[in-house]
């Protein structure tokens, strides 16, 4: 087989080039996942197991039970809202939360979260960005707040 044949020749059948695709598309968010989460997900669980959550949150245990949140979620809707909803699962998986303070806290996250991100992308759109942002945040914490009661 000639050269020039060879190199005119398909690279082999669609399927083939769309699981090569596929494959390097999922191992690079793999690869994603592992440097944002896994971190989180140690650090968070070290901050657990030493009590030192428990002892930093402690003193927002009034607050967090508007939402019928234990002190240690405030820590999850830290990382959510100023980091993302990646960090804020991470931070969450060794809280061992009910399926009603996963339930709030992914309403909550649903609609306020990513704010520093997101602040920067509605800046260019319009000047009232901070307008925005904490509307987000209200609606988001008011929406959490009617839902801890519905589900208590």
């Amino acid at each position: 087989m000639s050269a020039e044949h060879a190199a005119s020749a398909p690279p082999g059948p669609p399927w083939r080039l769309a699981l090569g695709r596929s494959w390097e598309r999922g191992r690079k968010f793999l690869w994603f996942l592992l440097i944002n989460i896994l971190p989180l997900y140690l650090a968070s669980d070290l901050l657990v197991a030493s009590g030192a959550l428990a002892k930093i949150s402690g003193f927002l245990a009034p607050v967090m039970n508007l939402w019928g949140l234990p002190p240690e979620a405030a820590a999850v809707l830290v990382a959510g809202m100023l980091v993302n909803l990646y960090a804020a699962t991470a931070v969450a998986a060794p809280l061992a939360l009910s399926w009603q303070q996963v339930s709030v806290l992914g309403l909550i996250l649903g609609i306020a979260h990513s704010l520093i991100i997101e602040a920067v992308v509605v800046r260019q759109l319009t000047p009232r960005y901070h307008a925005l942002t904490l509307l987000r945040v209200v609606l988001g914490l008011g929406a959490g707040w009617l839902l801890a009661l519905a589900l208590c």
